[in-house]
């Protein structure tokens, strides 16, 4: 079949599940109640045998501390175990959760404000946040995706444990999220070329036409201790640092992408080269996670989190990537 001819096919296939999709229920209070009750176990409970099951099989997670990737349930049970076993007790709030869900998928991303105590009875205060991405699979909300991070301080790139939490509301557009208008694995091949294309942005034009396409966009960024809310506020925020740099090269040593062909959630580890202004070399290593809606037939991010890995002995982010050293 020649390229034309499959491009015509692809846009009578999107025309016809157009037409023929119904528009998504958004955020119904049953599914809202469903998601914010699987998140209070998950923040509150210490079993991970009783954990573990609201997980998929083959679900990725990002935590805070390096290494901090575990791909599907024996990994992330390993990863987690050994933390929930040092917790006697576990007190905690939500000031800030956002949802979104189309049935299908769904999204939470929240600031969420713990406060431990440790078998040898000592306290301590952790204000973390958190983007998690559910999946309906066999009438059962489950997560398939999940991204926790610390904000760092620019200058000292320490991990900000007790960032101060500003809680604000995201005002949806009247049509948050659309019908599908493509399947759920040319989806999937989209938003990968979304990643590859949009990841290695040149200039503050080219990054923010992957998001929106309107104003109802929240995106943690690990140097900044808040929620960037808006097109506006993301632009300001990106300007200075998309200015400093004059090529990129990216790659994605791990990736995990998930869609019905409307809603769509990926969560990567990014290994980026960039060429600065003044024609030196900066080698990075972060992660990121995206929610992400078709209109229009373009896909757009509208809940971001970009973080990079802790070490755990000097609590400072790590942001060197592969090439640092060579």
């Amino acid at each position: 079949m020649t390229k034309t001819a499959k491009m015509l096919v692809a846009t009578a296939l999107s025309l016809c599940l157009t037409a023929a999709a119904p528009q998504p229920r958004f955020n119904t209070p049953q599914d809202v109640a469903a998601i914010k009750a699987v998140e209070k176990i998950l923040a509150t409970e210490l079993d991970m045998n009783k954990l573990i099951d609201h997980y998929a099989d083959d679900a990725m997670v990002l935590d805070i501390y390096a290494p901090g990737i575990f791909k599907g349930r024996d990994q992330i049970y390993a990863g987690f175990a050994p933390q929930m076993a040092k917790i006697k007790a576990l007190r905690h709030s939500v000031p800030e959760m956002t949802i979104a869900t189309n049935g299908n998928f769904a999204c939470a991303a929240m600031q969420i404000a713990f406060e431990p105590t440790l078998q040898d009875g000592s306290r301590f205060k952790m204000n973390l946040r958190q983007l998690d991405a559910f999946k309906k699979i066999d009438g059962r909300w489950q997560i398939v995706q999940q991204h926790i991070s610390l904000p760092l301080d620019p200058q000292t790139l320490q991990a900000i444990t007790a960032a101060p939490i500003q809680p604000r509301p995201l005002t949806w557009s009247r049509t948050p999220l659309e019908a599908p208008s493509t399947t759920a694995e040319q989806g999937k091949r989209e938003i990968r070329e979304f990643m590859d294309v949009g990841g290695a942005s040149l200039g503050l034009d080219m990054l923010m036409k992957y998001y929106g396409p309107g104003d109802d966009i929240l995106l943690y960024d690990s140097l900044h201790p808040k929620a960037l809310i808006g097109r506006q506020e993301i632009r300001d925020y990106y300007a200075g640092m998309m200015g400093s740099y004059k090529g990129i090269k990216l790659s994605m040593p791990h990736f995990a992408v998930d869609s019905d062909g409307s809603f769509g959630v990926q969560i990567d580890t990014q290994d980026i080269t960039l060429t600065m202004n003044d024609g030196s070399k900066r080698n990075i290593a972060l992660r990121q996670s995206d929610c992400m809606r078709r209109v229009g037939g373009k896909w757009y991010s509208f809940f971001e989190m970009v973080s990079y890995p802790v070490d755990m002995t000097t609590n400072r982010g790590i942001m060197e990537g592969p090439g640092a050293k060579e």
